[in-house]
């Protein structure tokens, strides 16, 4: 599965559906119940997305399934035999996957202007290379060779240079969560330094982007004082997401006082922004802040399953404690955290969600040992 993530969406979705149905049948052979501090969350999420497409949406109800049924892989990263050795490899094979990735990216940007790895594009690279960011800097805590730390720089200029706001704000939030589960481990000294070679990293990144993309121009001149605050500024610095926000509250004013308690209740369903009025500015969907995309197709009942994910999740992970030895569970542990942040401006369902689910829960009955 982590190999064909990176390689093919349809291999890795493939995967997913075997895995599935030889969890299924497993499950009912030996009478087992899933484990894992997301199940009944995820459960709560899944159940408005899947019956919502269903009733309202039935055209794209191959999409509910995919974003319902297939989060529960996550279960089945209780079964991997973990090791210290499988961490070390599976860091390893990010790291190798990860400049494996190089000359493909730079090749599609070369040839298309698009930053884009074997498939998706800008998103996926700027997910893709934190990840892998992560895995270099644990590497390097682990085994202190510098060479780690280089790849660490290297991957995180990728991240900087995909331009995708949302990713830079859930790495960094990685990063932080990061220091924080090694407070007592990490010297003062590499703190101090890699956050002034990351601040200059940045600061040159936005500097070049200033100067390149009108999102950031613009943001730069209202900075400023040289443009003003207004409708026509916000849908640009935002990417239309203030027209977005702004026609997903007149869908939910009408529901509210048409009184449609079925939608509001369990959403009006995948995609529902190509059928509502006023339509979704960008098509599909209501992309603005989380609550309004996705209470607009899943409900009061989608925005609590989310909300008990995030409560769930981010309470496991702080109380856990990390040090050198252990410290290679770390991007397994955080990789939801990259969705998760970033769903707030973008949308929570990703296509390899299920992916990081199962790499949480691989690494999640070890977590629970170093809890403080």
């Amino acid at each position: 599965m982590t190999v064909s993530a990176f390689v093919s969406i349809t291999l890795f979705e493939a995967f997913v559906i075997i895995t599935l149905l030889y969890y299924a049948f497993h499950v009912l052979k030996e009478r087992q119940t899933p484990k894992g501090i997301l199940i009944k969350p995820l459960l709560l999420y899944a159940f408005p997305t899947f019956l919502s497409t269903a009733i309202y949406m039935p055209q794209y109800l191959n999409k509910g399934i995919e974003r319902s049924l297939f989060l529960f892989v996550y279960p089945l990263g209780g079964y991997v035999k973990k090791s210290e050795s499988l961490l070390q490899t599976l860091n390893l094979l990010l790291l190798f996957i990860g400049y494996a990735l190089i000359p493909v990216v730079l090749y599609k940007f070369h040839k298309t202007g698009e930053l884009a790895p074997l498939w998706g594009g800008w998103f996926e690279v700027s997910i893709f290379y934190s990840i892998f960011s992560l895995c270099a800097l644990s590497l390097f805590i682990s085994k202190g060779r510098y060479f780690y730390l280089f790849s660490f720089f290297i991957f995180v200029g990728f991240v900087l240079l995909s331009a995708r706001r949302s990713t830079w704000i859930a790495f960094g939030i990685a990063l932080l969560l990061l220091a924080f589960l090694l407070r007592k481990h990490l010297s003062f000294k590499l703190v101090v330094s890699l956050s002034l070679l990351l601040s200059l990293m940045g600061g040159a990144t936005f500097y070049l982007l200033v100067n390149k993309e009108e999102r950031f121009r613009t943001f730069y001149d209202v900075l400023r004082g040289n443009k003003p605050l207004n409708d026509e500024t916000l849908d640009k610095i935002s990417s239309l997401r203030w027209q977005n926000f702004k026609a997903g509250m007149k869908v939910i004013e009408r529901d509210i006082q048409e009184k449609n308690l079925l939608p509001l209740l369990i959403g009006h369903g995948i995609n529902a922004g190509f059928v509502l009025e006023p339509k979704s500015p960008v098509g599909s969907t209501y992309e603005s802040v989380l609550f309004i995309s996705e209470f607009i197709e899943g409900g009061v009942l989608r925005l609590l399953g989310i909300a008990w994910i995030f409560v769930s999740y981010y309470s496991f992970v702080i109380r856990c404690r990390l040090n050198k030895q252990t410290v290679l569970l770390s991007p397994f542990l955080l990789s939801p955290s990259f969705i998760f942040v970033g769903s707030i401006f973008t949308g929570f369902w990703d296509a390899l969600l299920p992916l990081y689910l199962v790499w949480f829960r691989m690494v999640e009955d070890l977590a629970m040992e170093l809890k403080g």
